[in-house]
């Protein structure tokens, strides 16, 4: 039944009676990137809603996207989790200053290229009788502690250069997975990599927080505290979106007490969403929350700083703040109570936020930390990281504070993107 009405789609014979919207003939979509930075970008991310083309919503329609006449990896999402796709995402390079087409077809031929999953998402149950059984969704009282219950403690993302894990609890922190080579490897480590991976030349955890906030991890902030997510109503995890080229995770908190200006008790609902993009390092983090007038902070630790000598391995801990940038460089152990199986890890974190967001910066003894105040119940911020151990990556603190001014002026000047027929 499927392929019939794939058919009849493709040849525009289905009756206007039907209760979704399709693409009736076969019709190309010309995408115009344009470049108009000093940077050349590398897998730069296109996203085309379905407003952006007659407003269709994408149900078994082929879709076939190339480059010059040549295939082009892409994958469909569906983000208002109404059951149909409303979101078309690919990756492109494009050269500084310059402008591209890639062309998009519908109900046209099929595209059967075998392509290769470039990014990994896992939320999963500890549970080693259903072989840690894969979930869309984890939501718990505040009050219950399933950060053991979870398989790595949280969400967990990956692309080929990086990984992330957010914890499920009260301190919702960002934790850090570094590589050697450029390739998805959680699939087999699961964060907790052996002693014969390690000999074998897979990536391990690079980052202990302690009593920090770890890389980008968003805290709430008040009375000139930073402080971690306690009282809640209702704590949850939950997968948007994930494919072969980009995931989508959210983290949220739900009835939140405290104690407002008019002297009552209110509740607050925060939602953060990461969005992790193949060939990126770089996490997007955007926030929502009902009450805009609240202050919360994100930074990066001052890695290593309380580390002796001997275990920095000839790294200094060095970091700045300034620019809407917080950087730290450093070595430390990544995990404490395994320190016979991890050695210790250099690694380069750094936080970017817009200034629009920013109400105060300032450092701690632990911490590189700007305080955050919503605009129009949002905030939009970007976290980075790099291990020492990475082939092609950054081994010293001067070459990885040099390469953020980049990154920060990728990110102050997007790429343009048309539509047209």
């Amino acid at each position: 039944m499927k392929k019939i009405l794939l058919g009849l789609f493709c040849l525009g014979l289905v009756p206007d009676t039907m209760a979704f919207s399709v693409m009736r003939t076969p019709k190309v979509y010309h995408v115009e990137i344009t470049n108009e930075s000093d940077y050349d970008r590398k897998d730069e991310p296109v996203v085309i809603t379905s407003k952006e083309i007659n407003r269709i919503k994408w149900i078994d329609v082929n879709v076939r996207v190339t480059d010059n006449g040549a295939p082009v990896q892409y994958q469909l999402d569906d983000m208002d989790g109404d059951l149909q796709n409303d979101e078309l995402f690919f990756v492109t390079d494009i050269k500084a200053h310059s402008r591209k087409v890639i062309d998009v077809e519908f109900c046209g031929e099929q595209d059967t290229t075998k392509w290769t999953d470039r990014i990994y998402t896992a939320l999963q149950f500890r549970d080693k009788k259903d072989k840690f059984p894969d979930l869309l969704r984890v939501e718990a009282k505040g009050s219950t502690n399933l950060f053991n219950d979870i398989y790595m403690h949280g969400v967990t993302i990956e692309s080929e250069l990086v990984g992330y894990r957010i914890y499920f609890d009260e301190r919702q922190n960002i934790d850090l997975y570094g590589k050697k080579y450029r390739r998805i490897e959680l699939p087999e480590t699961q964060f907790y990599t052996t002693a014969e991976q390690l000999k074998a030349g897979y990536g391990v955890d690079v980052l202990w927080a302690g009593k920090a906030m770890g890389c980008g991890s968003l805290k709430r902030y008040g009375a000139d505290n930073v402080a971690n997510w306690t009282d809640v109503g209702i704590r949850g995890q939950r997968v948007v979106t994930t494919g072969p080229l980009r995931t989508v995770i959210e983290v949220y908190d739900i009835g939140r007490e405290m104690f407002g200006r008019s002297g009552s008790f209110f509740e607050e609902t925060t939602r953060q969403y990461y969005t992790l993009v193949a060939g990126h390092r770089d996490l997007q983090v955007d926030v929502n929350t009902d009450r805009g007038y609240h202050t919360y902070c994100t930074g990066v630790q001052k890695v290593g700083v309380t580390a002796e000598d001997s275990v920095r391995r000839g790294h200094k801990s060095e970091g700045w703040i300034r620019d809407g940038i917080a950087a730290s460089w450093g070595c430390d152990y990544p995990d404490m109570g395994k320190k016979h199986i991890w050695a210790p890890e250099a690694i380069g974190m750094a936080v970017y936020v817009p200034q629009m967001y920013v109400d105060k910066s300032f450092e701690d003894e632990l911490n590189y930390v700007y305080v955050l105040r919503p605009k129009k119940e949002k905030i939009r911020y970007y976290v980075s990281f790099c291990a020492d151990k990475e082939e092609q990556g950054y081994h010293n603190a001067h070459d990885w504070f040099a390469s953020l001014d980049e990154w920060k002026h990728k990110i102050e000047h997007p790429v343009k993107i048309r539509v047209k027929k």
